[in-house]
């Protein structure tokens, strides 16, 4: 039998886990808040925006913001939940060439879906541990489905395999996009030639 001790304790456990679970709710509802509310375009939301989206209260939300690398964790699963499947299905076959394009057109459609996310968190990545850590491991997983799509891409020099990385990045095509003002379809073929220029060096097309 239990000693009274014993059960105020397993009571404080329950309870203690009841808060954690509700909190780990929460936290995910606000992040989730938060990323609907990127997407549709509101790059700065408040945390009254973000309250009423997520049926909570302005100052639960308000407490959260104040922890914001906590709640990163749940924005990045958020945003990932939204964006991955831009990155999965395609299977890569036939000649280089299709290979290249069909990588090329994922990528860039990757970038397009993600593109309102990484306007909200631009500020923010530079002083957040938390969010390079996501980036980095983001881009480790980039690199490595690059090297799926095109084997022929290992046997490049180290320094070529940057550059295809580079063309191939979120930053090439927000520079193609925004600050040269090429239609999607202009950035895309961009980048598709500057691909087969180094990995088909004589194709001249």
């Amino acid at each position: 039998m239990l000693d009274d001790d014993s059960e105020r304790d397993e009571g404080s456990a329950v309870t203690t886990d009841g808060r954690l679970n509700r909190s780990i709710r929460t936290k995910a509802a606000i992040a989730a808040a938060f990323v609907a509310l990127v997407d549709e375009g509101h790059l700065s939301p408040t945390s009254q925006d973000v309250a009423e989206r997520a049926g909570v209260g302005h100052r639960t939300v308000f407490r959260h913001f104040q922890d914001m690398e906590s709640l990163y964790g749940s924005i990045h699963d958020a945003i990932a939940e939204r964006a991955q499947p831009f990155l999965l299905g395609t299977q890569f076959k036939g000649s280089i060439e299709n290979r290249i394009r069909q990588l090329v057109k994922q990528r860039t459609r990757f970038h397009v879906r993600i593109t309102q996310f990484r306007r909200a968190l631009s500020s923010r990545y530079w002083s957040s541990p938390t969010l390079q850590e996501f980036v980095h491991k983001d881009q480790a997983m980039l690199r490595a489905l690059t090297r799926d799509a095109l084997p022929e891409s290992r046997d490049l020099a180290a320094v070529d395999f940057e550059l295809l990385e580079l063309l191939l990045s979120f930053e090439s095509w927000a520079r193609l996009r925004e600050l040269q003002e090429l239609s999607e379809r202009r950035a895309r073929e961009v980048i598709e030639r500057g691909v087969r220029r180094l990995l088909l060096p004589e194709d001249k097309s």
